[in-house]
């Protein structure tokens, strides 16, 4: 018997028991379509991370104060650590070549009240080269100078998203902006306007937009002049790590901290990894769960097939009797084991794929296909038709024809 007719006498094996054919792909099915879900939706994950950090600064990076591992027990005035504008100083003098941009931020928050809404607006306060460290574009008007910085003068650069919403998409370059800080109304003149593209970790909402002022007029309402951190974008061609180290090492000697660990690095890179380790991890442990769906099927589709082989143990023996070997018995019933597997494995495919596309809109991701995973999953599928159905396959071809034949 060739190949085409062991086909033909599997499909209408299957189709004669559809529904307990269908039970047992769910294995199968549920295996597959959580697999390719997920590994779809951590590879788009990954994607948006990695676009996230690029548009954040692949050489971004921030020094910051923490407590050091010096002695544990002793309660550390970490204030005592705290940078001063002329570490800054310092820094531009010594690796100035080395460094787009390096800035102190100091945030606060105002409320401004349009009609019955009140909106809070966030402050950062920058120096004058933050602009060469976030990535951001000047729509017009100016960023902060220096002399802004030196003068504390009260001027903001604002959202474009603000323009549109308050504004009316008017310029409001050179108007005043009157806010509730803390209690006591402040009026800052609108200088510039910027925009930058949106991210998972953008703090503007419908109530919130975030704008830029001197980091000194900052301090000022702050009533402190002691940075706990400050951000730097190292030049291309530089090492990100090797130059921090650099930086830490002479605040160290500075600050009376060497050997402390008080002053600690975190770059756009580390940040990442850590990120695609985290989603990695994540993905692994979730697929090898669903993997266990996969092994449930194999054993569904063995029970399954050694069910059928009891059921039709009297056709195998008249089909022995008028010259079957048993190498047509075998290959018809691993036929129809591959089958199940292989339909099973196509069906979760596609429910995956789809899955997928509904779970990257729920979550807001782009679905990241793995064409490697959809083929292997579905070789896996059958293999596990060959796997499990060798077994009943086996028993079925080893029947002898005589007590098939008897078989009732």
């Amino acid at each position: 018997m060739n190949i085409r007719e062991s086909l033909k006498m599997a499909f209408s094996a299957i189709r004669s028991n559809k529904m307990r054919t269908l039970l047992t792909m769910l294995g199968i099915i549920i295996g597959i379509s959580s697999v390719i879900t997920l590994v779809t939706l951590g590879n788009g994950s990954k994607q948006m991370m990695t676009k996230e950090f690029e548009s954040y600064g692949a050489n971004r990076a921030y020094v910051y104060v923490s407590s050091g591992e010096e002695d544990e027990n002793d309660s550390v005035d970490l204030e005592s650590y705290y940078m001063t504008p002329s570490d800054i100083d310092m820094i531009k003098r010594i690796y100035g070549d080395k460094l787009e941009g390096i800035s102190f931020s100091s945030g606060f928050s105002g409320l401004f009240v349009q009609g019955r809404k009140t909106y809070t607006i966030n402050f950062s306060g920058v120096s004058e080269s933050y602009k060469d460290i976030e990535n951001m574009a000047l729509e017009s008007g100016r960023f902060l100078t220096k002399d802004d910085m030196t003068s504390e003068n009260q001027v903001i650069v604002i959202d474009k998203k603000m323009v549109e919403k308050y504004y009316n998409n008017v310029s409001p370059i050179g108007q005043m902006l009157t806010l509730d800080v803390g209690g006591q109304t402040q009026t800052f003149r609108i200088v510039g306007i910027y925009s930058k593209p949106g991210t998972m970790t953008s703090r503007e909402t419908s109530n919130s937009f975030s704008v830029y002022t001197p980091y000194t007029l900052a301090s000022s309402i702050n009533e402190t002049d002691l940075y706990s951190y400050f951000e730097a974008n190292v030049k291309e061609g530089n090492d990100v790590q090797e130059t921090l180290k650099s930086i830490v090492s002479i605040l160290e000697r500075k600050h009376d901290a060497i050997g402390k660990g008080y002053y600690m690095i975190s770059t756009a890179e580390s940040q990442m990894k850590m990120m695609n380790k985290l989603t990695d991890t994540i993905t692994l442990f979730v697929t090898a769960v669903a993997a266990i769906s996969l092994l449930v099927g194999g054993i569904g589709i063995m029970n399954i097939m050694l069910v059928s082989v009891t059921e039709r143990t009297r056709e195998i023996g008249i089909r022995k009797a008028i010259g079957a070997k048993k190498k047509d018995i075998l290959t018809q019933f691993m036929i129809e084991s591959i089958i199940v597997s292989g339909v099973g494995g196509m069906i979760g495919i596609a429910l995956g794929m789809g899955m997928a596309q509904i779970g990257s809109k729920l979550i807001k991701i782009p679905p990241s296909a793995d064409p490697k995973i959809i083929l292997i999953a579905f070789g896996f599928s059958a293999l596990i038709g060959v796997f499990f159905g060798i077994y009943p396959a086996n028993k079925a071809a080893k029947l002898n024809t005589i007590d098939a034949l008897r078989y009732e």
